[in-house]
């Protein structure tokens, strides 16, 4: 009994003194902003609805009402979303590889919107500097016309990590802000445009040929 309880114990400090290790090595840590770009746009199956060949040869008028719209700076309904992709970068300063168990954070367009992210892929952060993507959906509503004008953006959440794959995890708080530059923000917008245009005449064409061309 009296070994079975020294065990307990014994694994209970190794426990502790495993999740003060990867607490210092966290200290340790930064996470900063690399870049912002457009991944891709995804636009609605359903903007219009599915017709017969001989019905359809001719221009649809929801497809040109809605590219004229566009082009006009209104959109009535959601057209479908952006998928942004937020390049970070974590330094670890030790020695030690900590296992990234749980990210939840959210970023905000200046005061535009704020969207929840999600990690994707790095699970592992090794000694140096590592580098971390993360992901958002744009609605693309009547708010990507305010895009142009953001100027910052601030992403706050927390990361939990742990010495090992099933080591307890300690959390990070972390709150990064930067400007954004013309440049960033007119690329994003102009490849926007582009993809909602394309997207839309393509979503088009397949209600009027499901199998495409």
């Amino acid at each position: 009994m009296l070994v079975s309880f020294l065990c307990l114990v014994m694994l209970a400090s190794c426990a502790t003194m495993r999740k003060i290790d990867a607490a210092s090595i966290l200290r340790s840590t930064t996470l900063e902003f690399e870049a912002i770009s457009l991944d891709s746009v995804n636009i609605n199956k359903d903007l219009f609805p599915e017709k017969g060949l001989a019905s359809s040869l001719l221009p649809n008028p929801q497809v040109v009402t809605t590219l004229q719209n566009f082009a006009r700076g209104i959109i009535e309904k959601e057209l479908g979303t952006a998928s942004l992709d937020i390049a970070l970068s974590a330094t670890n300063s030790s020695k030690d590889t900590l296992w990234i168990r749980s990210f939840n954070a959210n970023i905000t367009l200046d005061t535009i919107i704020s969207l929840p992210v999600s990690l994707k892929d790095t699970s592992l952060l090794k000694p140096g500097k590592n580098s971390m993507s993360v992901k958002t959906q744009f609605p693309l509503d009547m708010r990507i016309f305010k895009l142009p004008d953001v100027r910052h953006f601030k992403i706050v959440g927390i990361i939990e990590v742990a010495l090992d794959s099933a080591g307890a995890t300690i959390p990070l708080d972390f709150n990064i802000e930067r400007d954004i530059s013309d440049e960033e923000m007119n690329k994003i917008m102009d490849t926007v445009r582009t993809s909602i245009i394309n997207g839309i005449v393509n979503n088009w064409v397949g209600a009027i040929l499901p199998g495409g061309f």
